[in-house]
Formats: structure tokens, C-alpha cells, sequence
């Protein structure tokens, strides 16, 4: 692709990371799809054993070429974006509008990257981050790119009565509304699984065979937790945390402001009675919730949205 090698630099996460596994996907996608590309390790020799890939990989130091390479780094490095130098042209993948500014001191001077002309672009998860940056940078270029799940993990399963959860956030809120609602006697007869820990099998089988799924996640650049339970029929309960919003429908979800506690007990409540009542009326939701998300963020979408945005970053080098 016009010569250029795109440079993705990720963070050296031994452990299981959300952000990292799109960096390695995304790297993925455009090798498949004839771009040079590559992720980019920090430490000599460090290789992520919680991910199986055959996606190419270097490490620290890399030779970029300032006259046709690109460098992408992750939003969270914040100003040490910049220390990689005036010469080499930048994207950031910015999968979370909200730490946009992780790394920044509330006092002393304020840095940021994207007033830097270095940076050529910004890559997005959601709509919400897209309208973010915009507001802030109007003149910076950003490309909102797809996510899709994985449907190999998912496979049909009768529905239980159980709630999944996913406490990677607001974790004092998880325990709020799980021990109100037990408090209250409204989970007898229901199970409720935490979907930390578990394999991606294990949580992908999980959520096929619940009924709800309750969102905590808050502030969110695109919620995938949230997207992947839609995608196993699950009613969606919780926190859009912004990058959600796209995905609260009202016909299949059901949306609770962020920190309003008793406002989501009494939302589960109300659901779970609705579903002793009528079954079928929340597995109608469940069916809407998978038919949205089949037709909205499928892989021809998330593949063909991520090749655009590079025709377009790579068309417009010759400009910079």
C-alpha cells in the first residue's frame, strides 16, 4: 500500500486489556488486507501470552521513515506521544475520548498531541468520541472506524434466570446495586454470574445463557461489553458511559444515568418482574437487541471502515 509501513505502538500488558486486544486486532485486519503493518512493543522480547495471534510484531527501537511511515500510538500515553519526535508523522487511537487527556497535571504547563503537526489524524471506537474531539480540535482530521463481535465465541443457548455482570468499572457502584437488590429479596430465584476472571469462552457463554446484563461501565469510548451481550440476546441495563449511547435503543435496552443508584435497582427490579410475568416478552427484546447489533456493527463493516480510513490517511501523506 504505496510503500508506507504503519508503526502501531502497544503497551506491554501482561494481563488481559480491552484497548490492547483492538490495537492487535486492528494490525490484524490491515495485514489481511495487503497494508505493511505491525505492532510495536517497548521491552525486548515481551510477548503477549493471554492472546492468541499471529499478528506481526517488533519492539523498540524501529526505523521510521519521516518521509512515508506512520506512528500510531494509544490515547492513554497523552503527552508522551509527543517524545517520539517532530519528524515522524502520527496517528493517535483514541479508543476513549474520555482519557484524552490521561497523563496531564492540573498543574504546570498542559501538553497534548493533537495540536501537534505531526499529528495527520485520530482514530475513533464510537460516534460519541468522534463529537468529543471534534468540539476540542475542530481542525484535527478524525476517522470513526467499527467494532464487530466475535460470533465464534456465541452459540445458542436456552435462557436462564441470570443476570452477568462485567465489575471492570464503578466497582463501588457493583456493589451498591447486587447487594440492594439482595437486601430487597428481589434476586430469589435468579443467579447472578461476574464475568471477571473468566476465559472468553466462559464469559461469551455466560452472557448466552442470561437474560440481563447490567453495564457499569463509565466513561467508555465504545462499550463492547455492552455490544457483546446485545449480540447474545441480552437486555441491556446500565451506564451508557457516553461511548454506549449509540447502543441504548429504548425498544431493547434500558439506559440508567451514571451514579444513580436506586434509579438502577428499581429499573432490575422492574425488569425481572416483567420476566416473571412474561418470559417471551424480554427473549422479543433479547432478539431485537442481537438483530441491531447483527446489522450495525457487523465484520464487513468494522474490516471495510478500518481499510477506508487507511486509503485515506495513507492517500493524504504526499499533502502533509
Amino acid at each position: 500500500m504505496n510503500g508506507s509501513k504503519i508503526f502501531v505502538f502497544c503497551p506491554d500488558a501482561p494481563k488481559p486489556v480491552g484497548g490492547v486486544r483492538w490495537l492487535y486486532r486492528h494490525v490484524d485486519v490491515l495485514h489481511d488486507k495487503g497494508f505493511d503493518a505491525a505492532i510495536v512493543h517497548r521491552q525486548k522480547g515481551f510477548h503477549i501470552d493471554w492472546l492468541p495471534h499471529d499478528t506481526p510484531v517488533t519492539h523498540e527501537p524501529v526505523a521510521i521513515r519521516k518521509s512515508a511511515d506512520v506512528a500510531v500510538f494509544p490515547e492513554v500515553w497523552g503527552p508522551k506521544i509527543n517524545e517520539w519526535g517532530k519528524e515522524i508523522r502520527k496517528v493517535i487511537f483514541n479508543q476513549n475520548a474520555y482519557y484524552t487527556y490521561h497523563g496531564n497535571q492540573l498543574h504546570g504547563p498542559i501538553e497534548t498531541p493533537y495540536t501537534r503537526p505531526e499529528v495527520i489524524a485520530t482514530i475513533v471506537m464510537s460516534e460519541d468520541s468522534r463529537e468529543y474531539l471534534k468540539r476540542v480540535f475542530p481542525q484535527m482530521v478524525v476517522h470513526r472506524i467499527w467494532w464487530s463481535v466475535d460470533r465464534e465465541l456465541h452459540l445458542p443457548r436456552p435462557k436462564k434466570k441470570q443476570i452477568c455482570v462485567k465489575p471492570q468499572k464503578n466497582v463501588e457502584d457493583v456493589k451498591q446495586v447486587l447487594n440492594n437488590l439482595h437486601f430487597r429479596g428481589a434476586l430469589a430465584g435468579w443467579r447472578v454470574v461476574l464475568l471477571d476472571g473468566l476465559s472468553d469462552e466462559k464469559a461469551a457463554e455466560a452472557m448466552d445463557e442470561s437474560v440481563i446484563y447490567l453495564s457499569f461501565d463509565s466513561p467508555e469510548g465504545f462499550a463492547q461489553g455492552m455490544a457483546e451481550a446485545m449480540w447474545a440476546g441480552c437486555v441491556v441495563i446500565g451506564y451508557s458511559g457516553g461511548g454506549g449511547r449509540e447502543l441504548l435503543d429504548p425498544d431493547f435496552s434500558f439506559e440508567v444515568r451514571s451514579g444513580e443508584i436506586w434509579e438502577f435497582v428499581e429499573t432490575v427490579e422492574r425488569v425481572m418482574k416483567r420476566y416473571e410475568i412474561n418470559p417471551e416478552y424480554l427473549h422479543g427484546m433479547g432478539r431485537a437487541a442481537k438483530a441491531f447489533v447483527e446489522k450495525e456493527y457487523s465484520e464487513e463493516k468494522e474490516k471495510g471502515s478500518i481499510v477506508a480510513c487507511w486509503n485515506e490517511i495513507l492517500g493524504g501523506l504526499a499533502s502533509v
